[in-house]
């Protein structure tokens, strides 16, 4: 019985020991875990604050004016922050879509393209060489880069273990080598921005799949940021070229007569209704000298900014030329050899200047412009006053001053000539048809008689009437001169 009690007392002290060791091995494991789990958990916390202060900084460039770079860095730094890589970079498509650009770089991201030795010595020897070489070497569509298959996919690529990948380039530099890689696509839903990329962690760890996750997830809602960022810079662009705009036609209004001056022996009115903002037709009123007026009406070939800026020119070089010389021809010959060589190729200009007499003479010449319809015996006889002549800035003034030839009209009391642009004649209805000459003519004879204010306007309401549920696709322009009642 003695021996037994010892024994069984050994086998308990035995038990006891192995379920001390036992307890504490299991202690330590759960320490181990909860070790491994506050790291887990404290590795997750940054990560979410790293999103989060993402998440910030993106909804604090959109308050005020939007930096393009600084969104870029936002979102460049964010990627490298998640993922511990060493280098990154955010590759856009250019206009045509022909090549990748670096839009920004930031860290030792390695060249997607093989380059000469010599040049990658040095870019290994400085991290801002290498750069700002990645910002201007261009990454063509064609190149079979794993960025140019993103950008073109939309399909992201993880590479744990780049150095036998034959898509990335070698180089003996240590800096300038592949060891892991990531590239997830910029899209904003159909369309392809580009593509973020990140290479080599800090650890030398491979990029995981969490890791390709996460930057996913932060390339959708960087690419959303982006695009509404071009929206943005788009709209105020718009904005400023609204407001320069506004401010052509304020000088194009200024540059117009406001009102027909008196002339001795004539009363005189004029309308321009640009298409556009700002018009390519012109006309004008230019005192020649103490009996003479000029009266011009030209139409630059296009409309908007460009045709505005050439009728401007116009206007300076014809009243440069006017004063003093009675000969319409001679004038519009001077202004085409001095516009001839400022005029592009596709475009020119068609004008009518015409010099009125107190005496009741109208001389007139024509260069490629409209045909004038002169209105006699109170408007019941309309004949089209011929001229020859070819437009301004098509030929430097070999043919130009040869065809080119002065006309003389004798008007008689109340006998009225006007002058309009293809903006009246060519005007379209909702079905296609023209106002076209005759319906002018009818307007001529039915508001003449009244007064030269009444008719420019008459005949601008009759175009607009007729044009109703069409857009003005043309200026109009017209001037009427009328010989006063003795």
């Amino acid at each position: 019985m003695h021996i037994l009690a010892w024994s069984l007392a050994i086998v308990v002290m035995i038990f006891l020991v192995l379920g001390v060791i036992y307890i504490k091995g299991r202690l330590r494991i759960s320490l181990r875990l909860q070790a491994q789990y506050q790291r887990e958990f404290a590795a997750l916390q940054q990560e979410k604050k790293i999103v989060y202060d993402f998440l910030h900084d993106l909804g604090e460039a959109f308050t005020e004016e939007i930096d393009r770079e600084h969104l870029l860095r936002i979102i460049i730094t964010c990627a490298r922050k998640v993922t511990a890589a060493k280098g990154a970079a955010i590759y856009l498509w250019d206009f045509d879509r022909q090549k990748l650009i670096a839009a920004s770089v930031e860290g030792n991201f390695p060249p997607p393209l093989m380059i000469a030795p010599a040049v990658a010595e040095q870019l290994a020897a400085k991290i801002e060489d290498l750069q700002a070489f990645l910002k201007l070497e261009a990454v063509p569509a064609g190149s079979g880069t794993i960025i140019a298959e993103v950008a073109q996919t939309g399909v992201g690529v993880l590479v744990e273990k780049a150095e036998a990948d034959p898509s990335f380039p070698w180089f003996k530099q240590q800096s300038l080598q592949t060891s892991t890689y990531l590239a997830v696509p910029l899209h904003y839903r159909a369309e392809q921005l580009g593509v973020l990329a990140l290479a080599n962690r800090e650890d030398g760890q491979p990029f995981s799949k969490a890791d390709f996750d996460l930057v996913k997830s932060v390339a959708d809602q960087a690419a959303y940021s982006l695009q509404h960022a071009k929206i943005y810079t788009e709209l105020t662009e718009k904005k400023k070229l609204d407001h320069e705009i506004e401010v052509a036609r304020e000088i194009q209004r200024i540059l117009l007569p406001s009102d027909a001056p008196r002339m001795e022996g004539f009363n005189c009115a004029a309308l321009n209704i640009p298409a556009q903002q700002v018009s390519g037709d012109y006309f004008d009123f230019i005192q020649v000298d103490a009996k003479h007026w000029g009266v011009a009406v030209a139409d630059v070939s296009g409309k908007g900014v460009p045709a505005s800026i050439i009728m401007a020119m116009c206007r300076s070089v014809l009243r440069s030329k006017a004063t003093g010389n009675l000969s319409p021809a001679q004038v519009l010959r001077a202004v085409n050899r001095q516009l001839y060589p400022d005029i592009r190729e596709d475009m020119f200009i068609t004008m009518l200047y015409m010099i009125l007499d107190s005496s009741g003479t109208l001389t007139l010449a024509r260069a490629g412009h409209e045909s004038p319809l002169c209105c006699r015996d109170h408007f019941k006889h309309i004949e089209t006053l011929q001229a020859p002549g070819m437009a301004l800035g098509i030929d430097a003034g070999d043919v130009f001053d040869e065809v080119i030839k002065d006309v003389t009209v004798e008007l008689s009391p109340l006998d009225t000539v006007v002058v309009y642009t293809d903006g009246i004649n060519e005007a379209l209805d909702d079905e296609g048809n023209e106002f076209g000459q005759e319906q002018l003519k009818a307007v001529l004879r039915d508001a003449g008689p009244q007064s030269v204010d009444f008719l420019v306007k008459t005949i601008v309401d009759r175009v607009q009437n007729f044009s109703r549920g069409h857009p003005q696709n043309d200026d109009i322009t017209l001037a009427a001169v009328q010989r006063c009642d003795e």
